[in-house]
C-alpha cells in the first residue's frame, strides 16, 4: 500500500457522464471483457449473473403500519437500533410517526414484534442463523434466532418496501454463525442489509491516492451499500468540466474512528474483481486513533489481501517507519536520510504468502471465504479455509527489533483502486486494460471473532 496522509473524502458532485456499471458480463481475467470475446453466447452470459442478493418473499395484507406500535424486549439496545430504522422508514414511505415499545408495556392487537418478545407470537423458535418475517392475527412479527439476524430480517423487509396495508414475508436460512471453532465468538461485524454505509460503522476516508487522470469519490455509483452487499466500482468515468479524469474509483470504508480491535479472527464473504489493472484490497492499520498505541516509531499495515495479477491473492506485513524517525539513515546509511521507509515481510518466503486460483473465466463471479486471525504469537491468512501465509510475530521483519507494534489496535479498510503510472510500482496499467472495467468488488458480510480474555474491542461512543 502506498503511505498517504489521511485526507478526509468530501463530496464530489454527481456524475455528468458515466460509464457504469455492467457487472453482470462475464470477465476473463487474462484476455479481457465479454466484449472482446466474441465466443460467448448469450446463454452462457446468464451463468455469470451475480444472484446473491435475490430471496424469496411474498407479499401479504396487513393493517397497519397506521395505528401500530413497535415493540421490542426490554433491555436489548440492538434489537432497538433495529426499530429505529423502521420506524423511519414508516416514516419516510408513508409519512407515519410509528411508537416504539418495550414488551413491558399492555399488549394490543396493533403491534409490530421485533426480536424475542415476550408476546405469544414471538414465540417461534428458530435457530440463530433462521429467520422469519410473518403476520399473526393483526400482529407483524419479525423473528430470528439472534440479534444479528433480527437486523437482517428487519433490513431486509425495508429494502422489499411494501405498500401500506402490504406487508413482505418471508423465511429464510442465512450462513450467520455467532462462534467459531478455537472458542471465538462473535463481537462485532456487518451484513451489509441496510440502505447504504451504516456510520456507526464506516466512514469514507482517502487512504489511496488519486490523480488528475484517477479520480477517488464518494460518489454511490462507485462505493454504497444495496442488495444486501458493500458494492465498490472501479469505473471509466468522463466530466466535461475535468476532461483529464478518465477513472474514477471509491473512496476507502474504513472502521478508523468506529472499531479497532487487538486479536481475533475476521471473515468476509467476497466477490473480488482479479483483473489486469485493477487494484483490489482488504487490509488494516495500527494508527491507535481508538485503542492506542505500544509503539511509535512505525506503524503497522496488515495486507490481508491485494490483488496484484490475475487469479492471484497476496497477503504482507509492512511496517512504516516516517521520515522523522529516520529509519534509513539509522540502520542504512547508505540511503537517502529523511525518507519515510517501509519493510514487508514474506516469512515463508517470496511466494508462500500468494494464493493461487485455477484459471477460469468466473473467479470474477464468485464469492469466497476470506479469512484472517491474529493471536499474540502469529497472523494466519486464509482463502476457503486454506492458510496461504502465517507470520511469526516473535520475528522482526525490519532491522528494528521491537515487535510491540505488532499488537496494536487495528481497524480495517477496503479499496477497489487501479494500477496507473505513478499512483502505483506495479509493472501493470489500466491503460493497457481498459477491458477491466468496471471492476466490481462485493462485501457480503464482515464478521469480527474473539476469545474470551484474549484481546480488546474498541467501539467509539
Amino acid at each position: 500500500m502506498l503511505k498517504l496522509k489521511r485526507i478526509i473524502c468530501l463530496a464530489m458532485a454527481t456524475s455528468l457522464v458515466l460509464a457504469l456499471v455492467g457487472c453482470s458480463k462475464p470477465g476473463n481475467a487474462a484476455n479481457g471483457d465479454y466484449e472482446t470475446r466474441p465466443e460467448y453466447k448469450q446463454e452462457e452470459v446468464k451463468v455469470y449473473e451475480d444472484k446473491d442478493h435475490l430471496f424469496d418473499y411474498k407479499l401479504v395484507s396487513f393493517d397497519g403500519p397506521e395505528g401500530y406500535t413497535i415493540v421490542i424486549p426490554e433491555g436489548n439496545s440492538k434489537t432497538k437500533a433495529s426499530a429505529v430504522l423502521l420506524q423511519q422508514f414508516f416514516k419516510d414511505a408513508y409519512d407515519l410517526s410509528i411508537t416504539i415499545a418495550t414488551d413491558n408495556t399492555e399488549e394490543t392487537d396493533k403491534e409490530i414484534l421485533i426480536g424475542a418478545t415476550n408476546r405469544k407470537a414471538s414465540a417461534k423458535e428458530l435457530k440463530e442463523n433462521e429467520l422469519s418475517v410473518f403476520v399473526s392475527g393483526k400482529k407483524l412479527v419479525f423473528a430470528a434466532g439472534h440479534d444479528v439476524t433480527v437486523d437482517t430480517a428487519v433490513k431486509k423487509f425495508i429494502r422489499l418496501a411494501p405498500e401500506k396495508n402490504k406487508a413482505a414475508t418471508f423465511d429464510l436460512t442465512t450462513d450467520f454463525v455467532s462462534e467459531k471453532d478455537g472458542g471465538y465468538k462473535y463481537v462485532w461485524g456487518d451484513e451489509f442489509e441496510g440502505i447504504g454505509l451504516d456510520p456507526n460503522n464506516w466512514e469514507l476516508i482517502q487512504k489511496m491516492a488519486g490523480n488528475e487522470v484517477v479520480e477517488v469519490s464518494t460518489d454511490k455509483a462507485v462505493v454504497d451499500v444495496n442488495d444486501g452487499r458493500l458494492k465498490m466500482h472501479a469505473i471509466s468515468y468522463f466530466n466535461k468540466y475535468k476532461p483529464k479524469v478518465q477513472y474514477r474509483v471509491p473512496c476507502s470504508p474504513v472502521t478508523q474512528n468506529k472499531m479497532n480491535f487487538v486479536y481475533g479472527y475476521a471473515e468476509i464473504r467476497a466477490r473480488i474483481p482479479y483483473s489486469t489493472g485493477v487494484w483490489a484490497s482488504w487490509w488494516t492499520q495500527g494508527e491507535g486513533s481508538l485503542g492506542g498505541r505500544k509503539n511509535f516509531d512505525y506503524m503497522l499495515e496488515v495486507d490481508i489481501y491485494e490483488i496484484f495479477k490475475t487469479y492471484e491473492k497476496t497477503s504482507y506485513l509492512i511496517q512504516w517507519f516516517p521520515a522523522e524517525f529516520d529509519y534509513n539513515k539509522r540502520y542504512e546509511p547508505d540511503k537517502t536520510p529523511g525518507v519515510s521507509a517501509s519493510y514487508s515481510s514474506e516469512q515463508w518466503g517470496p511466494h508462500d504468502h500468494v494464493y493461487r486460483f485455477e484459471p477460469s473465466d468466473s473467479l470474477n463471479y464468485e464469492y469466497h471465504i476470506y479469512g484472517f486471525e491474529w493471536t499474540k504469537d502469529q497472523m494466519i491468512m486464509t482463502v476457503d479455509g486454506t492458510v496461504n501465509a502465517r507470520y511469526d510475530l516473535t520475528v522482526p521483519i525490519s532491522k528494528h527489533k521491537d515487535v510491540s507494534g505488532y499488537h496494536d489496535p487495528q481497524f480495517f479498510i477496503f479499496n477497489t483502486h487501479l494500477f496507473y503510472p505513478g499512483l502505483s510500482n506495479s509493472d501493470v496499467s489500466i491503460e493497457t486494460s481498459p477491458q477491466s472495467l468496471p471492476a466490481c468488488h462485493y462485501i457480503d458480510y464482515i464478521r469480527l471473532y474473539q476469545k474470551d480474555g484474549e484481546g480488546k474491542l474498541y467501539l467509539a461512543k
